[in-house]
């Protein structure tokens, strides 16, 4: 073997890597860890009922979760570098950097998506057949709305960016809990509100870095709409407040 063909495959061994580095990613595993202890939480939430886990139905329900997480990261990324947000920075820089296409970026989250639907409609199926419970399917069509026009609603609509992303944990609370055919108390509402106050203080600090790029290209996300120092005082003031709704999910 001669060393120019070496080095070529050298080089096609170091471009497969990059490859999967950047579809790894794409998933953004820090989030991924965010909606498992959303997800865990709820499982909490049936544990200090002293209710009993369904493993089977606790498992798929994470699991389709988290690949609906996945679906959406992907198309947010293609769509983010199509509409011209990511150009300069932002997103994880993988279309930008030459790593992964546009196309390959979003016909993967598309099909991810498409993986996630269907295990989605078979869990409210089996949920049913199960227990004769249509719960899932009711919260599933507006999270399947959501989920399908998911660059529409984060990126054109004032407050879209942070309500969706926001919203995307409260469902994945509601849909793990609601998984094991648990009643919704009182102590589960108040609880999931703090939830969703919490990460809703939280999720403008995602968008710190990309301020002056998010001005240049009209996005309409908190971080542009009141800066740095607007934001950290309302996100604390918030995160603050939503501690009323955990104590009390806590004493009733």
């Amino acid at each position: 073997m001669t060393e120019s063909t070496m080095s070529k495959i050298n080089e096609q061994d170091t471009l497969s890597f990059t490859k999967i580095i950047g579809f790894i990613k794409l998933t953004r595993p820090q989030f991924l860890i965010a909606y498992l202890i959303i997800a865990l939480g709820a499982l909490v939430q049936g544990l200090v009922q002293e209710l009993t886990i369904n493993s089977f139905h606790a498992l798929f329900a994470i699991s389709a979760a988290l690949l609906s997480a996945i679906g959406v990261h992907f198309r947010d990324e293609a769509g983010d570098w199509a509409s011209g947000y990511d150009n300069e920075i932002g997103g994880m820089g993988v279309i930008r950097d030459g790593i992964l296409l546009e196309n390959t970026v979003r016909n993967a989250g598309r099909i991810i998506t498409t993986v996630a639907i269907v295990a989605g409609i078979l869990q409210a199926a089996l949920l049913f057949f199960d227990f004769d419970q249509v719960i899932l399917f009711i919260i599933g069509i507006p999270i399947l709305i959501v989920i399908t026009f998911v660059n529409f609603l984060t990126e054109e609509v004032p407050l879209g960016h942070e309500i969706f992303t926001t919203g995307s944990y409260l469902a994945t609370f509601y849909w793990v809990y609601l998984s094991q055919n648990w009643t919704v108390n009182p102590s589960v509402i108040f609880y999931s509100v703090f939830i969703f106050l919490l990460v809703f203080a939280l999720v403008p600090y995602q968008d710190i870095a990309d301020i002056e790029s998010d001005k240049k290209t009209g996005k309409k996300t908190l971080s542009v709409k009141l800066g740095i120092d607007g934001m950290g005082h309302l996100s604390i003031f918030v995160g603050l407040f939503a501690l009323l709704f955990l104590y009390v999910s806590m004493l009733i």
